[in-house]
């Protein structure tokens, strides 16, 4: 949400009606270093200060909490307020190098798996890197595992053996795909070196 977004009806929230909000001249206090919301000029709505990057404040951490206190007044009266920020899909999956140089013997025999780590996606939950993707070869396939921890890791397969007289390299393109709308996607390319 951008600057002055309405995030909420905050005085609503808290039983307060339109009438008493001038008598009771509601403010906010954080104790999080940036300000992230402010009262709109009608003192009545909760809205954004300041940008708010899910991913720098919470990390993967779920849920995503901001806290902060409504004073009022006349009454006196203090507000424990929880704001939930919820992930959008706002980064695209990314592997840790451009390329993966793979040696394989010319030997090898079909069915052998080669691992090939994981991307990264600082998203979570749908928004986060979902599955891999390989260029069509007839000579590979992929295979794709997760871990308990949910991670996805990427696997290639070899389908058909290899011939290095006919063919010495094999470049392939694996995506990385998360489960947003619009999705994203990262890419690396897989250097295949066919050797005796």
């Amino acid at each position: 949400l951008g600057r002055g977004s309405l995030v909420g009806p905050l005085a609503r929230d808290l039983g307060l009606s339109p009438a008493e909000l001038p008598a009771r001249k509601m403010r906010i206090v954080s104790s999080d270093e940036k300000q992230y919301f402010t009262l709109g000029e009608d003192n009545a709505n909760l809205r954004v200060n300041e940008r708010i990057d899910r991913e720098s404040i919470c990390g993967a951490v779920s849920p995503c909490v901001l806290s902060l206190e409504a004073f009022v007044e006349n009454p006196f009266n203090i507000f424990h307020v929880s704001v939930t920020v919820q992930d959008i899909n706002d980064n695209a999956p990314q592997f840790d190098r451009e390329f993966v140089a793979i040696e394989m013997i010319e030997s090898t025999p079909p069915g052998a798996r080669f691992p090939l780590g994981s991307g990264r996606d600082p998203d979570i939950g749908a928004n986060s890197l979902q599955n891999y993707q390989l260029t069509p070869d007839p000579h590979f396939s992929l295979v794709v595992t997760e871990s308990p921890d949910g991670t996805k890791q990427a696997e290639l397969v070899l389908e058909k053996s290899l011939d290095r007289e006919k063919q010495r390299n094999h470049h392939l393109i694996l995506t990385a795909v998360d489960g947003g709308n619009p999705v994203r996607s990262g890419t690396t390319q897989l250097k295949i070196n066919v050797t005796d």
